[in-house]
């Protein structure tokens, strides 16, 4: 009977332990990790925060699901401290071993904090967990404005869930534009005016020079010199995997555990899969990714190199209180090739911005990437499209329309 040995309880942990089970009805799967919850669906802490979403209803999985209906050991609040490779165990903060026989890291990122003076100051806070998130939620009791800095997905979901809470919100952004990874300039501008006319400041093109403040934060500079009254900081500048767990017994890390088509690290009978690992030089850190890379690693430790992982297209989303946001695929060119057409659609009344990108290949034309901005109309047809590569010459015109059944293409 094969023991399989699961680091992490995220999404990538817990679809690697179903798919196993799926493969092998009697072998011993054991998840360890250092959360203190069940398995619980982080792109939802945004909406917690904001208090749209209940606590109960952030769980992916109940325990019943664990220990029942497919017969899984998971222990919470067991922190990984060291892996002997030799010996073919894990060692645990409370020191004890745990043997396997196939050993998956699904133990994910964390929050990234730059070299920010005064970053260390009371009530400066990154939200990545449940506890994060719980700890946030108290403090914005009592206070009365935040400071977010960061305009990325997650920097944003927070200052807009904070805001429904509280009025005075500010993000802070270094380059010139919102999602600069995900929207184009217009795009960008017609969120910026959202988000404005939810009461969020915009500081764009701007950087913290320091957090202000004795013990506790009362404040950030600008480089511009400009102070920004604040009694919380949130820092939202992207995460990092967690690899020194890995680089302690010299698996090979670059950015993230290096994988291979298989998820194999360069250890036998070791794998890796979702925000911790690296495959033909990328590190992705979104959701689809961490699906797809969990099932193939699940498939192979149970049956050696039965299938290979294939990229897949890349799409991020995201969930505010009044506006949607999808963005697939190849969006943005330093310089546009002759062969790619860009056609947009634009309804600044209703928030809605579309784009899509096409290119041009002999007599067909291929959707390679999208932009839905306020209108999730044929989102997944969409994706299906640009995933499949399908020839959309005959019906360009129709994918940004709003009442275009764009199932009977597919």
């Amino acid at each position: 009977m094969t023991k399989y040995v699961i680091i992490g309880n995220g999404i990538a942990g817990v679809n690697a332990a179903n798919t196993i089970r799926s493969e092998d009805t009697k072998g011993n799967i054991e998840i360890y990790t250092d959360e203190d919850y069940l398995t619980y669906a982080r792109p939802k802490l945004p909406g917690y925060i904001a208090g749209i979403i209940k606590f109960q209803d952030l769980f992916i999985r109940d325990e019943h699901y664990y220990n029942k209906e497919k017969n899984i050991q998971l222990h919470l609040s067991n922190k990984v401290i060291d892996i002997h490779i030799d010996e073919q165990n894990i060692e645990l903060e409370n020191g004890q071993k745990v043997k396997f026989d196939k050993l998956l890291l699904a133990n994910g990122s964390h929050s990234f904090v730059p070299p920010i003076k005064g970053s260390d100051k009371k009530n400066v806070m990154t939200i990545r967990s449940l506890n994060d998130s719980n700890q946030l939620i108290s403090l914005i009791k009592n206070i009365d404005n935040v400071v977010v800095i960061g305009g990325g997905l997650l920097g944003i979901e927070i200052a807009s869930s904070i805001n429904r809470r509280i009025e005075n919100v500010s993000i802070i952004e270094f380059f010139s534009r919102l999602l600069p990874r995900q929207l184009d300039i217009e795009g960008a501008s017609l969120l910026q005016k959202v988000l404005e006319q939810k009461g969020i400041n915009i500081f764009l093109n701007s950087s913290v020079e320091e957090i202000l403040g004795n013990e506790k934060v009362n404040g950030v500079r600008l480089k511009s010199n400009e102070e920004i009254p604040a009694q919380c900081v949130i820092i939202s500048t992207g995460v990092r995997p967690n690899i020194n767990l890995a680089q302690k017994c010299n698996i090979n890390c670059n950015r993230g555990i290096i994988v291979n088509e298989y998820m194999e690290t360069n250890f036998p009978n070791i794998y890796a899969c979702g925000d911790i690992a690296e495959f033909n030089g990328r590190v992705w850190g979104i959701i689809p990714v961490a699906f797809a890379q969990s099932k193939v690693a699940a498939i192979n430790m149970v049956n050696d190199r039965k299938i290979k992982y294939e990229e897949i297209v890349p799409s991020n989303t995201l969930k505010i209180t009044d506006i949607d946001l999808t963005s697939i695929g190849k969006i943005h060119f330093e310089k546009i090739p002759n062969n790619i057409v860009e056609k947009r659609m634009s309804d600044p009344k209703n928030k809605i911005y579309k784009k899509i990108v096409i290119e041009n290949q002999d007599d067909k034309s291929i959707l390679i990437g999208a932009i839905l901005l306020g209108d999730k109309t044929n989102s997944m047809e969409i994706q299906t499209l640009i995933k499949q590569k399908l020839n959309v010459s005959n019906f360009i015109d129709e994918i940004l329309l709003p009442n275009t059944d764009l199932k009977k293409y597919l």
